[in-house]
């Protein structure tokens, strides 16, 4: 009830700033029920919030306990109206990063997720973190790592740990450091994913899960839970209990994603054998990011107003809206062209013309050159060179992948991953995709994606270079004849090609 009205009395704009989002209160009793394990005498909770641990924690606790909070956002604690009469635990009014190391029993957080970037302290923050606990951090790190971090150094031997993650973090450069202490002093015991995750943690705007840490020194098999829905989370009795995977941490290399490793567990298809990584065939890449779309994308009565030649534009990709089937054809381009959809890109080569310095000029007084990436470049307005992609991947996704075979000689912005195939993907081209518009080559190609909740997926063009295909010899098996009639056949009927594309998938692996 607490949460409710705040959430009704108090803006979403200040929320989002705090990086604030309740945990409910049966993944807060599972959680309290961990740290309470061993009977500890202090608990620590860095990001206090409104008290939904302490509420739990008091349902079980012993006696002679003393609970430690961190808040830093004062509207909270003023909506709490926290008088000061309890004993048993105490708020301090701060930064939990900015606090000296302390030691705890037990600890338990949901932290804030932003990007360490948006923290405006962590210039100073950073150096004494790393001093604290020794090592040296990513400055590009979720802050909730950061706070994870802090805490595990804080945890007195045999004590408990529980703490909601972003599920991303096992997947990111940044978290490779954070696994290989979780591993090495045999800190995490178990790992809780939630399936039906917006059931569970409705406002969460990543997808999360929760890491079990006991402080012990003993290796063990890591257990991994699944939970389904919130009636599941009801009938747990003892967290620790209750799991349906175990993996040794030898299984966990901490310089791998963990995300396919975890997943593999739970699906019912293995990777076929022989497959090998997408990147034998070329490379995807990021698209071109011009620091300024609503400048350089151009419409067809945008191109005539300016008087702009055609050695000055490019074809482009601008949304991804733009293109809505598998098959990206001239006649489709041409379509948006003429509906004045902005397909074209300014690519200056002639910035003397009276028509582009006069265009350059009116960015300039708008202030496009002062951008982030614009200010960055000499001069502003000169785009990356780049070769028409000949498949393209939508960034971010629901459900089915978004894949598209470009025919044309359109180039494309950072909406969506270009794929350029080297010299043996040259020649596989079709046929590299059929099998990702096939279901089996999108289900294989979703263990490396990263879930940032409410069914938004995201994929950087390393997961995708870093997923599972055919080999060389199994693309034999499929004729350049049966993937170009499939080709032929997503220009009219997407879903018919997407069943001939599943039976000479299967086929194949057969």
């Amino acid at each position: 009830m607490l949460e409710a009205n705040y959430i009704l009395e108090i803006p979403l704009s200040h929320r989002k700033e705090y990086a604030q989002f309740f945990t409910p209160s049966s993944v807060a009793h599972l959680m309290a029920g961990w740290v309470m394990k061993d009977n500890p005498q202090s608990i620590l909770d860095p990001a206090f919030g409104l008290g939904i641990f302490y509420d739990e924690i008091k349902k079980i606790k012993h006696k002679n306990i003393q609970l430690t909070g961190y808040e830093i956002d004062e509207g909270i604690l003023s909506y709490l109206n926290l008088d000061g009469s309890a004993k048993d635990f105490k708020i301090i009014k701060g930064d939990y990063l900015e606090a000296d190391i302390a030691t705890f029993d037990g600890i338990i957080c949901n932290p804030p997720y932003m990007r360490f970037q948006k923290f405006l302290k962590r210039h100073d923050v950073l150096p004494k973190i790393e001093k604290q606990i020794g090592k040296k951090l990513v400055g590009y790190s979720n802050i909730a790592s950061i706070f994870l971090v802090k805490a595990l150094k804080e945890l007195n031997y045999n004590g408990n740990l529980a703490f909601i993650m972003p599920f991303e973090f096992f997947n990111t450069g940044y978290g490779k450091e954070i696994k290989k202490s979780l591993l090495e002093n045999h800190l995490l015991k178990q790992i809780i994913i939630f399936l039906n995750e917006k059931d569970i943690f409705p406002d969460a705007t990543t997808t999360v899960c929760i890491l079990l840490c006991k402080n012990d020194g003993k290796e063990k098999t890591i257990k991994i839970t699944q939970i389904q829905a919130n009636e599941e989370i009801n009938k747990i009795t003892d967290i620790s209990q209750f799991y349906q995977r175990q993996i040794k941490s030898s299984d966990l290399p901490y310089n791998k994603k963990w995300t396919p490793i975890i997943l593999s567990l739970f699906s019912e298809r293995e990777p076929p054998d022989g497959f090998c990584s997408l990147s034998l065939y070329g490379t995807f890449t990021r698209g071109i990011a011009t620091g300024a779309n609503d400048f350089f994308s151009l419409t067809k009565s945008n191109i005539a107003e300016l008087n702009i030649d055609d050695n000055n534009l490019c074809k482009c990709i601008t949304k991804s809206q733009q293109v809505r089937k598998a098959i990206f054809t001239e006649d489709d381009f041409s379509t948006l062209y003429n509906a004045d959809k902005p397909v074209y890109c300014l690519d200056v080569k002639d910035h003397e013309k009276p028509e582009i310095s006069h265009y350059i000029k009116q960015g300039e007084n708008l202030g496009y050159n002062k951008r982030y990436l614009t200010n960055k470049r000499n001069p502003w307005y000169k785009i990356e060179h780049r070769k028409p992609a000949s498949i393209l991947f939508g960034v971010f996704t629901r459900n089915r992948l978004k894949v598209i075979r470009n025919l044309t000689t359109a180039i494309n912005f950072t909406c969506f991953h270009c794929f350029y195939p080297n010299m043996f993907g040259e020649q596989l081209i079709n046929k590299l995709f059929v099998y990702l518009l096939s279901d089996t080559g999108q289900e294989i190609i979703k263990i490396n994606k990263r879930s940032y909740g409410n069914n938004l997926d995201k994929f950087e063009p390393g997961d995708l270079n870093e997923s599972l295909c055919p080999n060389q010899k199994q693309f034999t098996l499929i004729s350049d004849r049966e993937a170009q009639e499939i080709i032929e056949t997503a220009k009219t009927d997407e879903e018919l090609a997407i069943q001939l594309s599943n039976q000479l998938i299967e086929r194949m692996i057969k």
